[in-house]
């Protein structure tokens, strides 16, 4: 594990607040609601206690995010143990983790929605924790179809894509995807280039089209 990991917790901070503030109103998942409007708990007490109410919330309601932001949650756990150097506990988080974010996947192979929010974790994880191929797998399959995603959305993934190629040493192609990226927008491709793990806060334009259609069940 490693503590170069860099997370942002709130997911609905500020402008999106407005987004997120019907969220309550349209859904029965209050564990989410928290998460997305107050972000995870940094004290490790407090973050196990959200990880077992996302948990149990899924449990009971099967709604897909949930489950993703229990593992969300559950690789919080893992960093957190892994920065109190206790590797055998960060280890057995890490694996809870993913395999529950795989989990959704192979229940909603089709939806193109969690496809984008595992991405959306994986992607910015250090290169030792090896996800780049399943992001690698996860952007392919999104840009298979074009005209599902908006191209705020398109070029999200192309952010995604270009570090899971590059974590998996595809230099090449990496490199030709960063430089379509610069191409489009210069700044979040100098962003990318420092390879820092430090993953962009959720949009907008992200919580209003894949976010909140999952909270909502469509």
């Amino acid at each position: 594990m490693t503590q170069g990991r860099k997370w942002r917790g709130v997911i609905c901070a500020g402008l999106l607040s407005i987004t997120c503030a019907g969220v309550a109103n349209a859904s029965s998942i209050p564990a989410v609601e928290s998460v997305m409007q107050s972000g995870f708990p940094a004290q490790s007490d407090q973050l196990a206690i959200v990880t077992s109410a996302l948990f149990k919330e899924y449990g009971e309601t099967k709604n897909v995010v949930s489950l993703i932001f229990y593992a969300w949650g559950v690789l919080r756990q893992a960093e957190n143990a892994s920065a109190a150097n206790d590797y055998i506990n960060a280890s057995e988080y890490a694996k809870t983790g993913f395999f529950y974010l795989d989990e959704a996947i192979d229940s909603h192979e089709d939806d193109l929605r969690v496809r984008y929010m595992r991405a959306r974790v994986d992607a910015w994880l250090a290169p030792e924790m090896g996800r780049c191929a399943v992001t690698i797998k996860d952007t392919e399959w999104m840009l298979k179809d074009k005209t599902f995603f908006n191209p705020a959305q398109i070029a999200r993934i192309h952010h995604m894509r270009y570090l899971a190629l590059y974590n998996c040493k595809k230099y090449p192609q990496a490199t030709q995807l960063l430089a379509q990226i610069k191409r489009q927008d210069a700044a979040a491709a100098k962003e990318l280039a420092l390879h820092n793990n430090v993953a962009p806060a959720w949009d907008a334009n992200e919580v209003a089209q894949v976010l909140l259609p999952l909270v909502k069940g469509e």
